[in-house]
Order: structure tokens, then C-alpha cells, then sequence
């Protein structure tokens, strides 16, 4: 059967109660966009599709006062459907099956609505639609076709011009046919009257101001918190005394800093499982992952809501909610973590503000003691003591260089003050007492004897390794000074030290034995004389020359004259390495496979590699 806009019936409503009232698909709309804009598009659909099965009821009841046959009456859909002034016309295909001439077994149906007012009025005031719109036609629908066929009909619209499809198509068939498909539709057509709608409003809004209510009260005492001096757990503990939920600060490793509300054993288990499961998940490089924005993570057993914590624009740590598996309320708590994770933001960067305030001026303070800017020891170990730090006892200077070894993103200045920032932190962590600075483009500590640091340097080293991959690093150590005055004699030891670290990352000045012992003399001259002597023409050769026999004669000297090892080292053939050791022997005309004479030479090139006169 064909649906049609030819008139078969011409309604006339007097009915008291019932009566039509004509009104412009322009006021409609305007009416249709505020039950939107004040109900919710979810909400204003209910409320069409239920205006629209009213008018569909009420049309279909006054048809069959003038027939009660289904044939008739299902004609009669389109011209009153029509005659709503809805849509300008309508194309339809119906399949029936009869008990008999009155009563249906079973309906179904497409087709399309052209030119809809409901399609076209959404696309005037909302713009395009993520669904179809043609909820009072689909209502209308509805509403004539279950009552002449006097069983649960559901019409459902399957593209609509409003979400930019071509033509606005729907489907008929009895509810039952559908099946799960429509059982979500059918839920908007329940019948709620418009002041359980506003009370069902007025409740949301009072549910989402004593939410937000609660949300300022919460900030509020985080902030009393920070302004009363109150530490991360002080922030942690206070979070969970307000919201009884178990949370946890900690850094890009989910490393504990503080918890709350869960005993460390509970805890251990729980971080242990969700850093396994990360890392799981990143199969790629084995690293975790790094957070930037609120975000809910699962595991076997627990449930977390993980915000980042972030300083200066850059992700520094992560406050956790916990929670056991399965619990639904995580969505209401992202405005409580986010504002815990703004008051450990605050308290961090003043934290870190003091630190580098405290940090420069120490830098600042060794800088003035190298370079003699204090007149009398007493005054030197006073402002140590304000600054936290003994200069009466023995100490150690070290020097740590950086080389860059791959494309560095960052400027040296930045790079320095990172390194910086790094020793200084984890010197304060584990609670040693230094100075740290800059002097000549290296990293210079004063290590006070009492430190505990000397022994823990190849952690250090490993620190900044780790936190800095982009350098290659290596630390020149002193010999133990008594004297703060005498600095500058152990600056100078810390750098022949860092010089002569050509294969150890860490090397002592009195590991160096008497070349440490000749250079500490200050018999430069000396040395360089005796150098120019033994060493003749190869200590005057041009640079590119020079450089190349000299290390090969250095390299042999170390390896105790062993060939093998010396070509390997160098990337030589016996027969390049012979050439050279021939052509050094005729040079400085000495045998150097002479135990004497070699032992001699090799305590030369020593000395001007810790002068800096050579470089390996």
C-alpha cells in the first residue's frame, strides 16, 4: 500500500476540550529551542515524542469515529499528518498481516517525510545534529499508528536532514518486532508530566549546587592548609579526613612521596601492580607512560583517578585517588583531585622557589671562596655555618665536566643549571651537606669530610646519568684538605684529576701517585723542559702529526708494550702499528720496549696530559 497526501477525510474538531490551535513552524521552533536549551536535548526528546503520540492519538480517535477499518484509517495517517502542517508531504510502504477485517497480526513500514519543519527549525537554531530530530513527527507516527491498530506500534527514524543526512527515513513495526533495538526509544515515551519534568530539573540543579558547594568548601580548607605551612602529607591527610577516599602523591615513576587512608603494605601491593601493568600496556620501550591530563586507570584490583601535578608548565608528579574495583562515583571526584593537585602545585613551587633561592646563594658563596673574595677563614667558615654547611673540618673539592654525545636539545647555560638543580636535590633528599657551583665551565662541590658524600659519588654519577642522558660524564676528585684557604690547591688537584680520567668516570687525585706528586709541586716548567728533551721532534711536530703518534705512543706505553692490545685499541693492522712505533723510535731515538726508558716516557706523557699539554 502507498501512503498518499490526497484528502479523503476533511476533520472538523469542535470537540470541548479537544479543540485545534493553528500556529507557524517559526513559533513552534522558537518554542522547540527553549524546552531544548532549558530541559536538555535528551530530556526535550521525551517531551516531543510524547506531544507528538498526543496529537497522533487524538487525530487517530476521531478518524475512527467515522470508520473502524484499518485500511481506511491507515490512509487517512497521511492526510492528517499532513494537515498538522509538519511536513509537506510524505512517501510510505506497508506490509500488513490480518486476523480479520478489524483486527491486525502484525505491521510493518518505511519511508520519508519531505520537507520537515521539525528537521529544518533544529538546523536554524542548533545547527547540525549527531541524531535525528524529527522527534514530534516521530511521536505523531507512533501515537495513530498504536492506537488504530490497537497494539504498541513504534516508528523510528533512521537518517534526518538535521544531522546532514539527504532525506529524513523512518521505520515502523510493532514493538515487540524491534527487540532490543528500540528498547531505549521506548523508554522516552513514559509518560512524565511537564512538573515532574521541572522537578526532576530543580533537583539536578540542587544536586550540582551543593556539588559545587561542597567542591569550595574542599578548596577552601586545602588553601587555609598551604597558608598555614602545611606540608604534602598535611595536604594528603586532609583530603582524606573531608572525602574518606585513600589518595597518594607521588612522582613520574609512582613513587611514594605521601599517602593517606591505605597502610603501606596495601599501598606497596597496589603501586607494585599498577606500575607492572603500565609497563605491560607500553610493551614499545618498557618506560611508563607520562599523564597530562585527568585520567582513570584500572588494574586487577583497583581503580585509580590520576591527575598530573604540574610546576612551571611541566608535569612533575601525579595525585592519585585509590579505590577498590568497581566503584561508580569516580566521575564526582574529578573536581576534588584536580584542586588537591593545584594545592601540591603550590606548595611545590614554593618549595622549589626556596630551594634555588638557597641553592644560588650557595653557588654564589663557593664562587666568592674560589676566587678570594673573603679575607680572613674565620669569616669563610661563619657564612658555611649559616649556610648549613662545616668548613671547619677536612674536605674534598670535586669537578664534574659534561661532554655532549648526542644532539642536545637544550643551550649549555640550561643544561648546566638542570645538572645543577639535580645534584642539588638529591644531595638534599638523601640530607647531605655541600656547596655546589660553577667555576672555569665545570661543576665544582666542596665536600665536607663529615658529608658522607665521598663514598656515595658513583650513586651521584649515576643520578645524573640517568636524569641526563645527553652528556657523558666524569668527576675529578681532590686529595683532603684541612684548610680552607689552601681551595684553590685542591681546585687545581680536582682538575688534573679530571684530566687524567681518560677511561675512568671517577678518579682521586691521589690515585695519580707521583704524577700527581710532580704536578702538585707546580714544576710546570720543569716538566715541560724534560718533556721537549726526551720526547724531542714528536713534541714539535705539527698538530694533526703530533696528535696521532702521540697517542699511539701513549697507548702503547699503557697496554705495557703489548701489540694485540694496542691495535685493538687504536683500530690498527700490525703492520700501521709497526710503521708508527718504528717511525716514534727513529723520531725520539729511544727503544721502547727498554723498561726504563718506557716507564720514563710514560710518566712524561702523563704529567703534560694533566696539565692539559696533551690530549688522548
Amino acid at each position: 500500500m502507498k501512503g498518499n497526501s490526497s484528502n479523503i477525510l476533511e476533520p472538523n474538531y469542535i470537540e470541548e476540550g479537544n479543540k485545534k490551535i493553528l500556529t507557524t513552524a517559526g513559533a513552534f521552533g522558537l518554542l522547540r529551542k527553549g524546552i531544548i536549551e532549558n530541559l536538555g536535548s535528551k530530556r526535550a526528546k521525551g517531551f516531543l515524542l510524547r506531544y507528538g503520540w498526543s496529537l497522533g492519538v487524538s487525530d487517530a480517535k476521531e478518524a475512527m469515529k467515522a470508520s473502524t477499518s484499518i485500511e481506511y484509517l491507515i490512509k487517512q495517517a497521511s492526510v492528517l499528518h499532513l494537515s498538522t502542517g509538519h511536513i509537506g508531504d510524505i512517501q510510505s510502504e506497508r506490509f500488513i498481516e490480518m486476523v480479520d477485517s478489524e483486527n491486525i497480526k502484525t505491521i510493518s513500514g518505511k519511508g520519508k517525510w519531505i520537507h520537515s519543519f521539525e528537521a529544518s527549525e533544529h538546523l536554524k537554531h542548533h545547527g547540525k545534529s549527531d541524531s535525528p530530530q524529527c522527534h514530534t513527527l516521530t511521536g505523531y507516527a507512533s501515537g495513530y499508528m498504536s492506537t488504530i491498530c490497537k497494539k504498541s506500534v513504534i516508528v523510528k527514524e533512521i537518517s534526518c536532514m538535521a544531522k546532514g543526512d539527504p532525506e529524513c527515513c523512518f521505520e515502523m513495526k510493532l514493538k515487540e518486532d524491534w527487540g532490543m533495538e528500540i528498547q531505549e526509544e521506548v523508554k522516552f515515551y513514559h509518560e512524565i508530566n511537564i512538573i515532574e519534568e521541572l522537578e526532576y530539573t530543580y533537583e539536578q540543579l540542587l544536586e550540582q549546587r551543593n556539588y559545587i558547594e561542597k567542591v569550595s568548601k574542599f578548596h577552601k580548607k586545602l588553601t587555609e592548609s598551604i597558608s598555614n605551612g602545611s606540608n604534602l602529607q598535611d595536604i594528603a591527610d586532609t583530603s582524606f579526613g573531608l572525602l574518606q577516599i585513600p589518595i597518594s602523591i607521588e612522582d613520574l615513576s609512582f613513587q611514594k612521596i605521601v599517602y593517606s587512608g591505605v597502610n603501606e603494605q596495601e599501598y606497596n601491593s597496589l603501586s607494585k601492580e599498577l606500575k607492572e601493568s603500565l609497563i605491560r600496556k607500553n610493551r614499545k620501550n618498557n618506560l611508563l607512560p607520562l599523564f597530562k591530563e585527568t585520567t582513570r586507570l584500572q588494574t586487577e584490583n583497583q581503580e585509580r583517578l590520576v591527575t598530573p601535578i604540574i610546576v612551571q608548565k611541566k608535569v612533575i608528579g601525579y595525585c592519585t585517588f585509590l579505590y577498590q574495583k568497581g566503584d561508580e562515583n569516580t566521575e564526582n571526584n574529578i573536581m576534588f583531585i584536580e584542586r588537591v593537585a593545584n594545592a601540591a602545585s603550590l606548595y611545590l613551587l614554593n618549595e622549589k622557589t626556596s630551594f634555588e633561592a638557597l641553592e644560588k646563594m650557595k653557588g654564589y658563596f663557593l664562587e666568592q671562596i674560589l676566587k678570594g673574595q673573603y679575607t680572613s677563614r674565620e669569616e669563610i667558615i661563619n657564612r658555611g655555618r649559616y649556610m648549613g654547611v662545616n668548613l671547619e673540618s677536612a674536605f674534598y673539592i670535586a669537578a664534574i665536566d659534561y661532554i655532549e654525545t648526542s644532539k642536545a636539545s637544550i643551550e649549555n647555560k640550561e643544561h648546566y643549571d638542570q645538572i645543577l638543580e639535580s645534584i642539588a636535590k638529591y644531595l638534599d633528599i638523601q640530607g647531605h651537606k655541600a656547596l655546589v657551583g660553577q667555576y672555569e665551565g665545570k661543576i665544582i662541590m666542596l665536600i665536607p669530610e663529615s658529608s658522607n658524600i665521598l663514598p656515595n659519588m658513583e650513586r651521584i654519577l649515576k643520578h645524573i646519568e640517568t636524569t641526563h642522558p645527553s652528556y657523558k660524564y666524569k668527576i675529578g676528585i681532590s686529595d683532603k684538605s684541612e684548610d680552607i684557604e689552601h681551595i684553590l690547591d685542591n681546585l687545581d688537584e680536582s682538575f688534573i684529576s679530571l684530566r687524567m680520567s681518560t677511561e675512568k668516570k671517577i678518579i682521586h687525585f691521589n690515585d695519580l701517585g707521583i704524577v700527581g706528586i710532580l704536578i702538585n709541586s707546580k714544576n710546570v716548567s720543569g716538566i715541560k723542559k724534560i718533556a721537549k728533551q726526551e720526547l724531542g721532534p714528536l713534541y714539535t711536530l705539527g698538530n694533526g702529526k703530533q696528535k696521532e703518534l702521540m697517542k699511539t705512543l701513549y697507548v702503547f706505553l699503557t697496554n705495557g708494550g703489548k701489540l694485540q692490545q694496542t691495535m685493538d685499541d687504536l683500530s690498527l693492522s700490525m703492520s700501521g702499528l709497526m710503521y708508527r712505533i718504528n717511525k716514534i723510535e727513529k723520531l725520539i731515538g729511544k727503544d721502547l720496549r727498554d723498561s726504563s726508558q718506557s716507564y720514563q716516557l710514560l710518566l712524561i706523557l702523563d704529567s703534560l696530559l694533566a696539565l692539559g699539554e696533551l690530549e688522548i
